[in-house]
């Protein structure tokens, strides 16, 4: 898999189905097999709403999180992540049963349902949902010491967003926003940007469905044009590559559309329809050395037109969740694209951020830093911020400053 198979467990409704594709991600432990069957039996009798055995719920989680991480024990938190708040069950016999690490987790988890129970209004209420999610998310990242606790969490967040069609309305525009405004912007700041982006565009789909339909009209409509574009431009790069001393197996070339909430949130930025959106259109070209980028940007800047002000260099200093990648947008024909070059090391911890240091058992060059989920606390948000939150990517800008030794922070 690529990054992860959702289109697969999205599929998914019948424990066996769910079980199957659990140990397709990882294999089936003693401990991973006991845990599975005291889950079973903890949820025994219970019901989604949308009618399906509850179990399946929390085993598709922990494929998620197996997936992304292939770390056991927060597989096995996954699988018991419930177990707490809706049985008799204790801490202290999953601690038992499973060990301390185990028993941290789950304890880490149940611990975020109490602070949302705190934090967040009733569903019942009239007030705006986004004053108390704020004020959720602030405790969440002042509460939560292992890191590993909310990508669990955000997990067991992505499955909730993909069944949520089953539910009513009312919820389905709570559990969005609360989403929006709480699990993606933390996504992006573990520097998970697959997760962050699915979040994104699944809230999306729920809070401003016309806006959805629009773009997906536009796409629909386009798709052969698009398409071709795409194709061309890739062509036209291999092409280059392969005249100016590359091989065929040092690079991989990925095209791509950018995601819906992103191209929503740049036209409501700029006051513009999707057709005046210049860079729809994105490569990756991923090659195997830091050095190798550079390379492949000159002949990029040699061969298309660049626009001078749209060069960022995350290479040289990376953003503070460890994204490395360069940026430069090009002419071509009438189009324009955007071309991101980063190495396979980096595409990795770029789309699985701090997951990349279990599923690949490596720190890198360059270890995320945590430092934000102590400093995060302490920004002062308020109730109007939230305008600005859904106008603007929440951390889509990072500034950088130097020592007087030249040192970057971010």
């Amino acid at each position: 898999m690529n990054t992860i198979d959702i289109e697969n467990v999205i599929g998914i409704n019948d424990v066996e189905g769910a079980i199957a594709h659990l140990y397709k991600h990882i294999p089936p432990s003693n401990a991973i097999q006991n845990a599975l069957t005291f889950s079973q039996q903890a949820h025994h009798g219970q019901f989604r709403k949308s009618g399906e055995a509850y179990i399946v719920h929390p085993v598709l989680v922990a494929s998620i999180v197996a997936n992304m991480t292939g770390d056991e024990a927060m597989v096995i938190a996954a699988l018991l992540h419930d177990v707490v708040e809706d049985t008799h069950i204790g801490i202290d016999e999953i601690a038992r049963d499973y060990g301390d690490d185990v028993a941290h987790l789950v304890e880490g988890l149940t611990k975020i349902d109490t602070i949302r129970d705190a934090q967040l209004i009733p569903s019942n209420s009239d007030e705006k949902l986004v004053v108390s999610a704020l004020s959720f998310r602030k405790m969440l990242i002042a509460s939560i010491e292992d890191v590993r606790v909310l990508v669990v969490k955000l997990c067991d967040r992505l499955h909730n967003m993909l069944t949520l069609e089953a539910l009513a309305p009312i919820k389905q525009h709570r559990i969005a926003e609360e989403t929006l405004v709480v699990y993606a912007p933390i996504a992006s700041r573990l520097g998970i940007s697959f997760l962050k982006n699915l979040l994104e565009d699944l809230s999306f789909k729920y809070l401003f469905s016309e806006e959805k339909q629009t773009i997906d009209m536009y796409f629909e409509e386009n798709f052969r044009s698009i398409n071709v574009r795409l194709s061309d431009f890739c062509e036209k790069l291999t092409k280059m590559m392969l005249e100016n001393g590359f091989n065929e197996d040092d690079f991989e070339i990925l095209s791509r559309v950018k995601h819906h909430y992103s191209i929503y949130l740049k036209m409501q930025r700029k006051g513009i329809s999707i057709d005046e959106i210049l860079d729809l259109l994105a490569v990756r070209i991923l090659v195997k050395k830091p050095i190798d980028c550079y390379r492949v940007l000159g002949l990029v800047h040699l061969n298309f037109q660049p626009l001078s002000s749209r060069f960022k260099d995350y290479i040289s200093i990376p953003k503070e969740n460890g994204y490395q990648t360069l940026h430069t947008s090009v002419f071509d024909s009438t189009a324009i694209f955007e071309v991101q070059i980063r190495t396979y090391e980096m595409h990795k911890t770029a789309e699985l951020g701090v997951a990349a240091h279990w599923k690949y058992k490596s720190g890198g060059n360059n270890p995320i830093s945590l430092d934000w989920l102590h400093n995060l606390q302490y920004q002062n948000e308020s109730v109007e911020a939230f305008y600005e939150l859904i106008k603007n990517d929440l951390f889509s800008e990072d500034i950088s400053v130097f020592s007087p030794k030249g040192k970057p922070f971010t």
